[in-house]
């Protein structure tokens, strides 16, 4: 959903926080305003837009651009609802200043636009998990809209784009981590609405980043492995603005504490080839 710039969307759109990678109400409302007269197509693919000086980065992705977006398609089971954007940018602290996202984030997903840091150019390994990761968001956002999407609880958004992404934006957290984090009690608990001023996010649970993501992962892949045909029920129920505890209910038959439950006393957790471990093959 494309707003205008009238000021009231403004502050609606920023009262959502945009809470993927640490967005604020400030920063989205400053990025809002920041020009991109200055971008170019500076490669062959128009879905790219490039800061001057960002043209190494939008190089690294152009190929894999129609490949990650089929990815996302195939795994949410929907066709992007508006041409994909893609911003890219020559400094961490502009492509901050445009995004709202902070300083050190590698990826985000602001006004329906995806804006990539120069960040990734010294991590080429992530470059396309982090490209799926946040094509991902997007996918959802464009459905919904900025709000309605803001409203969707963190874990599952984030949770839901690691799964895709095969790990991505959670590289440094392994599935064993993970695994024995969640067994041991040090994990995030599954809320069934979000405030969206106020989204929680991994510091929320005491959590960094990367174990957050690749927890709400695995319990993402438990919820699509236990029921795959539940699983795209649940992601068609939110694309049309159900809210999600009752997505859940009309998708599973179970309430979400009941899913949870089942997902710490299950077997899937010990099995060595699950979840965000063998998304690529289960999608493809």
């Amino acid at each position: 959903m494309f707003l205008s710039r009238h000021p009231v969307y403004v502050i609606l759109l920023a009262a959502s926080a945009l809470s993927l990678n640490g967005c604020t109400l400030v920063r989205v409302a400053n990025a809002w305003i920041q020009p991109k007269i200055s971008f170019t197509q500076c490669t062959p693919d128009p879905r790219i837009w490039c800061e001057p000086g960002s043209g190494e980065l939008a190089n690294r992705i152009a190929p894999l651009l129609s490949d990650a977006i089929a990815i996302v398609e195939r795994a949410q089971f929907s066709s992007f609802t508006s041409p994909v954007v893609i911003y890219t940018y020559n400094s961490a602290e502009s492509f901050s200043a445009h995004s709202g996202a902070v300083i050190y984030a590698a990826g985000a997903v602001s006004l329906g636009r995806l804006n990539l840091s120069p960040k990734l150019l010294a991590t080429p390994d992530r470059t396309k998990g982090i490209l799926i990761h946040e094509l991902s968001h997007l996918n959802l956002q464009l459905q919904m809209g900025s709000l309605a999407w803001a409203r969707v609880p963190s874990w599952f958004h984030e949770g839901l784009a690691t799964f895709v992404s095969n790990g991505g934006g959670a590289e440094t957290i392994s599935v064993q981590d993970a695994t024995v984090a969640l067994l041991q009690g040090k994990r995030f608990n599954p809320d069934e609405s979000q405030w969206a001023a106020f989204p929680k996010s991994a510091s929320s649970y005491g959590l960094t980043p990367h174990m957050y993501y690749r927890q709400a992962a695995l319990f993402v892949g438990f919820l699509h492995d236990s029921d795959p045909k539940a699983f795209q029920r649940l992601l068609h129920a939110i694309a049309a603005k159900i809210t999600f505890s009752e997505a859940i209910n009309l998708s599973y038959h179970e309430n979400l504490a009941s899913l949870w439950l089942r997902f710490l006393s299950s077997s899937y957790l010990a099995e060595p080839a699950h979840g965000t471990a063998a998304v690529t093959t289960k999608l493809n």
